[in-house]
């Protein structure tokens, strides 16, 4: 079995990315997507170009921060703060429910200009080519598009059509949650309750009769700055604990798993 360990949200703020880092040296995190839109991006983009201990690909962020964007040029995709609108909002608009109204809400020149800039701006801060591409959050079709795009364009993976190509498991897989449906509620003791790992757990049979897996998640710390851009905020540490937990270790360990990077699922595909 090989497992792809995935943590999204590079540099979101000080205390993600810290986190992540954590992960990465004290767990079994092995990828990861910068946040190239988020001021924090800097300290990442440091980590990444000193680090060779993961693979660093792009998470691409069009409901949360500024863009990179001159917001004059993605009129639909910001408020009048000149700021990402946000993923909540975005599903309570009516235009939401069809895939006419997402278009409208996500014309696609402007997706992919917002998509290519934060692309362009890993560049410029880390100095290589990111290791895949992935998305962020809620996914109309517009959005997933430009992303393919890219991919196509860069040559560069796309995390979902890769993962799909080679068949991946993941512990979600009989879970009943559309990416254009997901809730964006935030209530702490839901969120303080999941528990990743224990699912992990309960599945692992299933995951071990598979060739590809994946285990993501959001992995970090809690501060303030996150609490103020995302509804998505406390889970982070128990998505945390999992990829550093001594059961995933042991567990790796003693089943022969292999841990894998998308470096190395792009020589394979």
């Amino acid at each position: 079995m090989k497992l792809l360990t995935q943590g999204d949200d590079f540099g979101f703020t000080k205390a993600v990315t810290y986190g992540i880092i954590d992960a990465i040296e004290h767990g079994v995190l092995r990828n990861t997507g910068l946040f190239t839109n988020m001021p924090d991006a800097i300290m990442a983009a440091a980590y990444i170009r000193n680090n060779d201990r993961a693979c660093f690909g792009i998470d691409f962020n069009i409901v949360s921060g500024k863009p990179v964007s001159d917001p004059k040029d993605i009129p639909n995709l910001v408020d009048e703060n000149g700021e990402f609108i946000r993923s909540g909002a975005r599903q309570k608009d009516a235009r939401w429910q069809s895939e006419a109204g997402r278009d409208a809400q996500f014309p696609f020149d402007q997706v992919y200009r917002e998509l290519k800039a934060q692309y362009e701006r890993f560049l410029l801060l880390v100095g290589k080519k990111p290791g895949y591409l992935h998305p962020h959050s809620i996914m109309p079709e517009n959005y997933l598009k430009a992303i393919r795009t890219l991919s196509e364009e860069t040559g560069v993976v796309f995390s979902m059509d890769i993962q799909k190509k080679l068949g991946f498991k993941t512990p979600h897989d009989l879970d009943d949650v559309s990416p254009l449906n997901a809730k964006k509620v935030f209530d702490p003791m839901a969120q303080l309750n999941k528990d990743p790992l224990g699912k992990v757990q309960r599945v692992h049979e299933y995951l071990e009769h598979s060739e590809y897996v994946m285990i993501g998640g959001h992995p970090g710390f809690v501060d303030s700055d996150l609490l103020g851009l995302t509804t998505l905020s406390l889970e982070r540490v128990k998505d945390h604990q999992m990829m550093v937990s001594k059961w995933m270790k042991e567990w790796i360990k003693e089943n022969n798993i292999e841990l894998i990077t998308y470096d190395d699922l792009t020589k394979v595909a």
